[in-house]
């Protein structure tokens, strides 16, 4: 058994397991597919202090922040919800996604609960023991007709005056003038409890007393019971009140010594569901630092279905105009490919599901943008097999020269897509961070479905009779037909740089006007400016001033500044207000004006809302920028690496021109969201950033592919060639794989532009136009900046030696083989016969060879 036939057994046994990964185990759904929430919480400014106010060492914080997570984690389990997401962020925040989840509120405020649970002695309420105590407990105490809670009064002995519990201001002065509580501003003497929540069992559960009664049972754990035994003994016929945050829940006065450490707390609850919600709350334990949401995002479950029915559709129309691109231009290799492409998707699938990926809307785009870059190491290969056949190579020759040759591109390229992959990973959160991990995945798998897979099933039809027709490779299919007259790219480099001005200088102006309108060149969206944005679906159309008009109705009391964006033909709008999470009566404007619009123009659907915290917009604009810079620092780091050829500052210069010919895509790309941002009010956010990262690492890979045969050519230099010569003849060498590399990647995005839905339709733009972009600059301005630095440097002066003219050969009728030489060109201008080329003057016939 060959090599090929173990590896080809080796594909299948893969592929069987990977189809039962992806039929048995489930997907995990992120918030935009599941509905839910996610917030990120911070910590109260002035709540990471020691018991002298100082602010806690960095150890002493970590140590805290642990602490917080841990408890966390416990509410958010009590809670119920599926595949949560805990992650902190810094020193003091921590970011929670919990998909699935229905009644949010219950479960933030659940989340967000600081209620400490204590137990005091009233030292000061009279008794049998204590008869001259000033306080006197009124009983029986007066029972809430709306909720059916106790609530509890007191009575100066002394003044007659006396205490109810009923609000926030009686329940302070209960605590200190009857409780004695210590305070460390307004009594540092005070009384400090006997115990607290920390001093119970988790095992507290809801349960009815003898009269139906809603009652929370509870255990000790053996320091509490110790402490509580010991002072019940002591204090018989005394009272001990249980307090929860500012609210008194029952006190009872000790009859007897209560030594088995159980207890029940009753008379503080409305039902038996409020009981349950304190069992459960205490026995996650207290938070050890209040937390405030800062920023919240909520989704309608409704939201994933319709986005996934739609991200389905994309990716079936991508996939399949990447097999008919490549089975109508490659012909058998093609279909190969798209065998290889079909693998590919169900490994990529399989390995979201094997490593618990979080799937979401701009991770399924990852994934469907991976289809078309899955293909370009096929076409680099591809055309270079073809190159070879030219040459006149056998086949199973050309296919381990194609491969081998076009493998340094491969790796390049992929290496820098992985570097932005991981830049975004690092500086992003959320669904962000999902299409970084599901493009990058995809990307790794790619190389080996196309060098591994596509690869084996060449070399098994190598000895079929069959596929020995050079009509089944492709050989005369071409974007660029060879002429007489050759095309000199880099000899109009000028030209090129100025139309490449001329593109940029009308975004530059309107990102100047910008900073008039908005206050900064491109409108920012809601992650980058405090506020809040609500989308929604209506079933009829709308119109902004109908939107507008409603939520201002909607909140009378308060000044919101409202803008409008609609889509979908008037039924989809993105609402957005300067609203803020944390300010008064925030979560009631919001369902106020949820509610207006309902009652205007009909119950939405798809409803989601996004709010970001001043604190947070100033945070993810640092980042943004931060993952632009470095992910550009690590490329030219790279390329410099693996460019040099005459040590690493001569390799500097293509990972230098590399990034300047991708700064002209990010100012491309920039100009046209500030001219879209003046005139439609099109807004950016994270993922504009995506878009702009993914399109550097996409622009160079396409440089690359360029730059590597520059490289190659560097080392089969044609006697007397300049490097101007060399460069030029580098590009029409690598053209027709540059724009079929780019061409698979336009493909998918114009899939999911037609079918992917408007919620991120945006996005979708901005990764067309940066991949359009990036051909264009890494085709028209990379190659002609690394010719403009050698000529400054002498490194790309004309040599004195004679130049050799390329000349066409004179054949047959079919074309001879010519032997392997660099010099020949997919683009190239000699007149030379090709499988399907012109007829030449000479008699002899030669047959190829494969």
């Amino acid at each position: 058994m060959s090599r090929y036939q173990k590896l080809f057994l080796l594909i299948i046994a893969l592929v069987i397991g990977a189809s039962a990964a992806v039929y048995f185990k489930p997907m995990r759904k992120g918030l935009d597919l599941a509905g839910g929430v996610r917030v990120v919480l911070q910590a109260k400014p002035g709540s990471l202090v020691d018991d002298k106010g100082k602010p806690l060492s960095d150890q002493a914080r970590a140590q805290k922040m642990a602490a917080v997570m841990k408890t966390l984690r416990k509410r958010v389990d009590a809670i119920g919800a599926v595949d949560p997401v805990l992650q902190l962020q810094g020193t003091d925040r921590v970011i929670i996604e919990l998909p699935g989840i229905r009644n949010i509120d219950e479960a933030l405020r659940m989340i967000q609960r600081t209620d400490r649970l204590e137990f005091y002695w009233l030292k000061n309420v009279r008794t049998k023991r204590n008869p001259n105590a000033v306080w006197e407990l009124l009983s029986p105490p007066e029972v809430d007709p709306n909720t059916g809670m106790e609530i509890y009064s007191f009575r100066n002995t002394v003044t007659g005056k006396v205490i109810k519990g009923d609000t926030e201001e009686g329940m302070k002065r209960i605590m200190l003038e009857v409780v004695d509580a210590y305070d460390p501003v307004n009594n540092p003497d005070g009384m400090k409890p006997l115990m607290t929540g920390e001093d119970l069992k988790p095992v507290c559960q809801a349960d009815y007393d003898n009269n139906r009664r809603p009652v929370m049972r509870f255990s000790l754990n053996p320091r509490g019971a110790e402490v509580f035994a010991d002072f019940t003994r002591r204090h018989i016929d005394d009272v001990v009140a249980i307090f929860l945050g500012n609210r008194m829940l029952t006190a009872p006065r000790i009859n007897s010594p209560i030594t088995t450490g159980e207890g029940i707390i009753e008379g503080g609850f409305a039902n038996l569901q409020e009981a349950q919600e304190l069992a459960d709350y205490l026995n996650t334990g207290a938070l050890p630092v209040p937390l405030e949401i800062i920023a919240k995002d909520e989704i309608e479950a409704t939201l994933g279905r319709e986005v996934v029915q739609k991200a389905l559709m994309a990716g079936i129309l991508g996939l399949i105009l990447v097999i008919v691109f490549m089975a109508a231009y490659y012909r058998l290799p093609g279909i190969l490919a798209d065998v290889a492409l079909i693998i590919y998707t169900l490994f990529a699938m399989a390995a979201f599901k094997l490593l618990g990926v979080t799937m979401t809307l701009p991770g399924i785009a990852g994934f469907i943008l991976s289809i078309g870059m899955a293909v370009d190491a096929n076409i680099l290969i591809f055309e270079r097999l073809k190159e070879e056949l030219n040459s006149g190579k056998t086949l199973r020759a050309a296919i381990d020269a194609g491969f081998n040759r076009a493998f340094p591109a491969i790796f390049d390229s992929n290496a820098c897509t992985l570097i932005t992959c991981a830049v975004l990973y690092s500086f992003a959160t959320g669904m962000v961070q999902s299409f970084a991990l599901t493009l990058a995945i995809g990307v790794i798998i790619s190389l080996f479905t196309a060098i591994t897979v596509t690869r084996t099933f060449l070399h098994l039809l190598v000895n079929q009779q069959w596929a020995q027709r050079p009509n089944l490779f492709g050989l005369g299919t071409t974007w660029i037909h060879r002429t007489s007259k050759q095309l000199n790219i880099v000899g109009r480099r000028n030209w090129f740089f100025a139309l490449s001005l001329l593109i940029i200088i009308p975004g530059v102006i309107f990102y100047s006007l910008n900073m008039g309108r908005y206050g900064s060149g491109l409108k920012p969206g809601i992650e980058f400016k405090p506020g809040t944005t609500i989308q929604m679906t209506f079933d009829r159309r709308t119109s902004v001033t109908e939107i507008i008009e409603t939520v201002a109705s909607a909140v009378p009391n308060k000044k919101i500044e409202t803008s409008v964006q609609l889509s979908d033909r008037g039924k989809t709008a993105f609402i957005r207000t300067n609203l803020t999470p944390g300010e008064a009566g925030y979560d009631q404007a919001i369902r106020s004006i949820n509610s207006a619009l309902a009652s205007r123009i009909g119950t939405p659907r798809n409803v989601q809302t996004s709010s970001v915290g001043p604190i947070i917009s100033k945070e993810i604009t640092r980042k943004a920028i931060m993952a632009v810079v470095i992910s550009a620092i690590l490329i030219v780091i790279y390329l410099s690496f693996r460019f040099a050829v005459g040590g690493f500052i001569n390799g500097l210069k293509y990972g230098t021109c590399t990034i300047i010919a991708t700064l002209h895509d990010v100012f491309v790309i920039t100009g046209l969201f500030a001219i879209l941002g003046y005139f439609l009010g099109w807004e950016i956010d994270t993922l504009f950033v995506t878009a702009v990262l993914t399109m550097i690492g996409f622009s160079t890979h396409d440089t690359i592919v360029v730059f590597d045969r520059i490289r190659e050519n560097l080392k089969h230099r044609i006697k007397g060639e300049d490097f101007e010569s060399l460069a030029n003849r580098s590009i029409l060498q690598t053209l027709t794989r540059s724009i079929n590399t780019s061409l698979t990647v336009i493909l998918t995005v114009l899939a999911l532009l037609a079918f992917g839905g408007p919620i991120i339709r945006h996005f979708y733009i901005a990764l067309l136009v940066g991949i359009i972009s990036g051909t264009y600059s890494s085709i028209f301005n990379a190659t002609p900046l690394l010719v403009v630095w050698e000529n400054i440097s002498g490194g790309g002066k004309k040599r004195r030696s004679r130049v050799i003219e390329e000349k066409p050969m004179v054949m047959g009728k079919e074309l001879k083989p010519v032997e392997e030489d660099e010099s020949v060109e997919e683009g190239a201008v000699v007149d030379r016969k090709t499988a399907a080329g012109t007829k030449t003057k000479s008699t002899k016939r030669r047959k190829r060879r494969y």
